[in-house]
């Protein structure tokens, strides 16, 4: 039981932290890997570091994003796939800490059930400068529909979490390259609405490490963040009524209220006239759809008037949706 593994890492300016991440690879039980990694275009030492890396162990390899793709973590990601030559897939980030078991077991899991697509565990998160480790409990095994689950009942996993059989992604579309966030939540719904076989397991195998990014950095990408999250809700409700889903009206009038959510957020940062302008049709569509409730389309087009002429509306926008479920599992 020893397939090839390709974990493929995205990674932009982190020679300070990426090294941490290429060790726990290095210390993982399973030997049998190759550790793809793909530069966005760093302007620091990473070069160099992988370099060094790649000198004591030809299991790592570094490639740069091709200029012809668009500049992200997510061009990187596919590009990575392409690359790759194992049978399992694993998609990491390059700030993260894998622990030694996180392979073998999840390879295990796969090895053992071949009617799997893919297997998920558990994570802990940890702090800069900090010891303590925190669980990063989900809704292991839900009691609701599968994509109401996903989206609304805690029912998630990171990035990292899953261990893929690189064959479940044929004639498959990965990671959409024009999100810089909600990456993992549009790949993961979009993977799940092709009802996969897998298990969530119980184990914690790799920590996220949080507390990278600065202030500055964080206002500076709110706004894309925004306009990220807008186009994943708007393409999970297209995809959602265009197939047989079960709880249909009740995941729509979700992913409706977070649009109308995300829109009067992005107004707070841009001119309004010109968020409004730029969602027009996307707020026709949200206030004049049928498959939500009446009382719901008058607080809707009460919101947006009240957003367009006095900047106020919230109340209206962010819908009542008491449907969040606590983690049990």
């Amino acid at each position: 039981m020893n397939p090839l593994i390709s974990i493929i890492i995205p990674t932009y300016n982190r020679a300070y932290l990426i090294a941490e991440t290429l060790e726990s690879i290095i210390a993982q039980n399973h030997k049998n890997w190759e550790c793809l990694i793909v530069d966005d275009g760093s302007t620091d030492d990473t070069a160099t570091l992988i370099a060094n890396y790649i000198k004591k162990d030809n299991r790592f390899q570094y490639h740069q994003r091709p200029v012809d793709r668009k500049k992200g973590a997510n061009a990187c990601r596919n590009y990575g796939f392409e690359l790759s030559k194992g049978e399992y897939v694993k998609w990491f980030d390059s700030d993260d800490i894998m622990h030694p078991d996180f392979l073998e077991k999840q390879v295990e899991v796969l090895e053992n059930n071949n009617e799997l697509n893919f297997c998920a565990s558990q994570s802990l998160t940890f702090h800069k400068d900090s010891e303590i480790r925190t669980k990063n409990g989900a809704n292991r095994n839900p009691k609701h529909s599968l994509i109401l689950s996903y989206l609304v009942k805690n029912h998630y996993f990171f990035t990292g979490a899953p261990l893929w059989r690189k064959e479940y992604f044929h004639q498959k579309d990965l990671f959409d390259e024009n999100l810089s966030d909600s990456h993992e939540s549009d790949f993961h719904f979009r993977m799940l609405l092709y009802f996969p076989k897998y298990i969530y397991t119980n184990d914690f195998l790799f920590s996220i490490r949080r507390g990278n990014e600065s202030i500055t950095q964080n206002i500076e990408n709110k706004k894309s963040s925004l306009d990220s999250k807008i186009i994943f809700f708007s393409k999970a409700r297209k995809l959602i009524n265009e197939q047989h889903v079960e709880d249909k009206d009740l995941i729509n009038k979700y992913l409706t209220f977070r649009i109308s959510n995300a829109i009067y957020e992005l107004c707070i940062f841009n001119s309004r006239l010109e968020i409004l302008k730029k969602n027009k049709r996307k707020i026709v569509d949200l206030i004049f759809q049928k498959k939500i409730e009446t009382v719901s389309r008058i607080n809707l087009c009460i919101g947006f008037v009240l957003l367009l002429f006095l900047g106020k509306g919230y109340s209206f926008l962010k819908g009542d949706l008491n449907i969040r479920e606590e983690i049990i599992n």
